[in-house]
C-alpha cells in the first residue's frame, strides 16, 4: 500500500475537501509520525518564535528527501509537523529524524520530540483515520486529515505507552539531508492590520457533522474577510527578502557546521542566490531556476503556501481587520455556546515563512504562521479551553 497516497486524486479547491468522498481509510500497514519543539511557548516568550517554527518544520524536508518527493501525508502546525507514512520507509525515517533532533539542538538549541505509533494499534483501540488531498497549486498538493486517531497517537507518544514509540537521537544511522530548505524571507506585516492564527476544533465526532461545521466557519470567513485573495497573509507588496541571521541559519542547517569551510562556502552560495533572487524580483528579470522564474517568486510562494490546512483541527492564518476579528470571534462563540465547536485564536501585526523544495520533482511548500507564537499560541488557548 506504499502508493495509497499517490493514487488518491486530489480536490481542486480547499472547501471540496469536506464534501462527498474524498477521505480515504489509511491503510493499517502505516505509521503516524508526530513531531514537535518541547518547550516551544517559553522559547517563544523569550521572543525565538522564529527559531521555533523554522525548526519546527525542518522534519519536513529530511523526510522528503528519504522519500524523493513530496507526495506524501504531512501537514504543518507551527512548532512541528504530522506525518502518515507507509512501513518500508520506518527505519531510514526514523534515522532521519534522531538526526534532526540533533541538528535542532546543535543549530537552534531546542529540543526536538518526535513519536511513531502503528496505525494498525489505533485502530485496534477504536480510534479511526483517513485522508484527503487539494491542489493548492502545480506545484503543491496539500493533506488533510481526519479522525481520532491523530490525537490518541500524541497522547500514546507523551505518556510513552509503548517505548519504541519514542524517536531518540541516538537512533541516527546516516545523517539527514536537509537540501531543499530555505529561510530567507523577513517577517511579513499584515496588509489590513492584524493577522490571526486560528485553531477550530469541531465538537463532533462523526465526519458528516464536523465537515458542517468546517463548512460554516469557511463560509462565515468569505462573507467577512472576503476572497481568499483578500484575507491571504501573503501579499506581492508585503512580500521582502531577509538579509539578516536566518541567512545563517540556513547555513549552518544544511553544513551542520557554526564555521569553518563547509559552513563558509554554504553561507557564500546563500548570499549569492539571495543576490541573484533579489536582482530578478527587482527588475523583473525572467531568470530561471529549476522550475522557477525568478522574477515571480513572490507568486510562487503566494500560491503554494499551507496557510488554511486540516488535521482534525482547522488551522488558518488570517489577514484582516479588528472588525472581521470581532465578529469572526462572536460567530465562532455562538457555535461554541451551541457545542460545535472550541477554538483558539492568536493576534499578531505580520506571518512569517518557512519554505520546504524538492527542485529536482518541481514540489515546494511555504510554510505559514502568525508571528510571535501564531499556532502555538492558538494551540494554547485552545488546550486550556479543552480542559
Amino acid at each position: 500500500m506504499e502508493d495509497f497516497y499517490r493514487q488518491l486524486e486530489p480536490n481542486e479547491r480547499f472547501q471540496e475537501t469536506f464534501t462527498g468522498n474524498s477521505f480515504e481509510k489509511v491503510p493499517e500497514d502505516w505509521f503516524v509520525l508526530i513531531t514537535d519543539i518541547s518547550g516551544s511557548t517559553k522559547a517563544i516568550e523569550e521572543g525565538r518564535y522564529k527559531d521555533v517554527n523554522t525548526a519546527g518544520g525542518l522534519t519536513a524536508i529530511a523526510v522528503a528527501n528519504v522519500y524523493g518527493h513530496m507526495d506524501f501525508p504531512f501537514v504543518f502546525g507551527g512548532d512541528g509537523v504530522t506525518f502518515l507514512l507507509p512501513v518500508n520507509l520506518l527505519f531510514p525515517i526514523r534515522s532521519a529524524i534522531a538526526d534532526t533532533i540533533l541538528q535542532v539542538k546543535n543549530t537552534f538549541g531546542l529540543l526536538l520530540k518526535a513519536g511513531i505509533v502503528p496505525v494498525q494499534e489505533l485502530y485496534a483501540a477504536g480510534a479511526s483515520l483517513s485522508v484527503s488531498k487539494f491542489r493548492a497549486s502545480e506545484h503543491y498538493i496539500q493533506c488533510s486529515i481526519f479522525g481520532d486517531g491523530l490525537a490518541l497517537a500524541e497522547k500514546w507518544i507523551k505518556e510513552q505507552k509503548d517505548e519504541s514509540f519514542v524517536v531518540r537521537e541516538t537512533e541516527k544511522i546516516l545523517p539527514a539531508d536537509f537540501t531543499g530548505f530555505t529561510c530567507r524571507w523577513k517577517d511579513i506585516p499584515s496588509g489590513r492590520g492584524e493577522i490571526v492564527s486560528l485553531i477550530v476544533k469541531p465538537t463532533p465526532n462523526d465526519f458528516s457533522e464536523s465537515t458542517k461545521i468546517i463548512h460554516r466557519v469557511l463560509d462565515f470567513i468569505k462573507r467577512e474577510f472576503g476572497e481568499e485573495t483578500e484575507y491571504h497573509p501573503l501579499g506581492i507588496e508585503t512580500l521582502e527578502l531577509d538579509s539578516g541571521r536566518y541567512l545563517r541559519k540556513e547555513a549552518e542547517v544544511k553544513s551542520g557546521k557554526k564555521s569553518g569551510l563547509s559552513f563558509f562556502f554554504t553561507y557564500l552560495k546563500i548570499r549569492i542566490e539571495r543576490a541573484v533572487m533579489n536582482f530578478a524580483i527587482q527588475f523583473g528579470i525572467p531568470i530561471k531556476s529549476f522550475h522557477y522564474d525568478l522574477s515571480k517568486l513572490k507568486e510562487y510562494q503566494i500560491k503554494s503556501s499551507d496557510f488554511r490546512k486540516f488535521d482534525g483541527t482547522l488551522k488558518m492564518v488570517i489577514d484582516g481587520t479588528k472588525v472581521h476579528r470581532l465578529a469572526l470571534e462572536s460567530f465562532l462563540d455562538h457555535l461554541t455556546e451551541e457545542g460545535k465547536l472550541e477554538y483558539g485564536i492568536y493576534i499578531s501585526d505580520r506571518s512569517l515563512m518557512t519554505c520546504i523544495l524538492k527542485v529536482g520533482m518541481s514540489q515546494e511548500v511555504h510554510f505559514v504562521d502568525g508571528a510571535d507564537g501564531g499556532f502555538a499560541m492558538a494551540a494554547k488557548v485552545l488546550k486550556e479551553k479543552l480542559r
